[in-house]
């Protein structure tokens, strides 16, 4: 009797903690997942542009179902609304336009399913030591040869043999390192797949690493894909600069880049946040660099922190977990 009563007493307290503590674990552990659901959640939406194919559907109405091609306006013909205009959209907010349109004529209408099935104009941004720079558009996915004609091809002092593209992949940018030489000496080039968004980069050829001067480009390194120097002949934005040195690799802090630039012979380092660009469109987040200056984009310091505190997580709960069963048994 006085056994189980010191029993009581002993095991009474040692739940009145260990209880709370591991529901406060165990909640946090199961909001963890839940965070990172939400962020996907914000991720852009597909937009729609010329050449998308569209599957318009609607419940209970086969009737109004239909494959729709955007014209290179962007133009869609709906046989029962007639043409509207969805280049731009996203494919919620073309959803949401078109359920508009038919209900001036089926006010009942209530859901509506539209997806892009065939993903039609493809565009690829081409920069460096070609003809023609900038957006390169094609009806269908280019292939090298086919990008590289429609920029005019490569100038005088192109780099083929260290040419890239860079790709947004599971939202971080990757670089892929391509020999184009073939284009100049009658040989056969990469059979690389290009994708639509990809940007094409033909550097300027340099008698190596040290036989660019200082003061005729621009250095970069940190949290850059090609750590360089960025050969420039004028003032460029900083962000075409560090995509000529591979862009920001997933480890960089874009919130913390330094440059360092010269004013009456007196260098001058300012903090920039390139994200302020990106997000906002500000362009104190995007300055003009010029040659002879240095670009140093630091490395996220949190790195540490989010790798290994979601496994501190799932080992305290897997911990708690288990004291929860073993005080059960024993007081059960």
């Amino acid at each position: 009797m006085r056994d189980r009563m010191y029993g009581s007493t002993i095991a009474t307290p040692c739940r009145s903690w260990r209880r709370p503590v591991a529901w406060v674990v165990l909640f946090s552990f199961l909001l963890n997942p839940l965070l990172v659901v939400g962020q996907e959640m914000n991720a852009s939406p597909q937009v729609l542009q010329a050449g998308d194919t569209i599957k318009l559907s609607v419940p209970g109405r086969p009737d109004l179902a239909a494959e729709l091609l955007l014209d290179s306006s962007g133009n869609v013909v709906i046989p029962q609304v007639g043409e509207v205009s969805l280049a731009g959209m996203s494919v919620p907010d073309a959803t949401l336009f078109i359920k508009q349109k038919l209900r001036l004529f089926y006010p009942n209408l209530d859901t509506l399913h539209l997806e892009v099935v065939i993903s039609g104009a493809s565009r690829i941004y081409v920069m460096g030591a070609v003809s023609r720079p900038g957006v390169q558009s094609f009806e269908e996915v280019p292939s090298l040869w086919d990008v590289l004609r429609s920029a005019g091809g490569p100038i005088a002092g192109a780099d083929l043999r260290n040419s890239r593209v860079i790709r947004e992949e599971d939202g971080r940018s990757r670089v892929h390192a391509l020999d184009l030489s073939g284009v100049m000496e009658g040989r056969t080039i990469p059979t690389f797949e290009m994708r639509n968004g990809d940007t094409l980069i033909i550097p300027t050829l340099l008698e190596g690493v040290s036989g660019v001067a200082p003061t005729q480009g621009v250095k970069v390194f940190g949290g850059v894909e090609i750590p360089t120097i960025v050969p420039i002949e004028g003032p460029q934005r900083m962000i075409d600069v560090l995509m000529l040195a591979g862009a920001p690799n997933e480890d960089a802090d874009i919130k913390v880049v330094w440059w360092v630039h010269e004013e009456n012979g007196m260098p001058i380092s300012t903090l920039v946040n390139l994200e302020d660009y990106l997000q906002r469109g500000d362009p104190i987040g995007n300055p003009q660099v010029y040659p002879g200056d240095t670009i140093h984009v630091k490395y996220d310091d949190l790195g540490w922190f989010w790798t290994y505190v979601p496994r501190l997580f799932v080992l305290a709960a897997s911990i708690i977990t288990i004291l929860l069963g073993y005080d059960r048994l024993i007081n059960d």
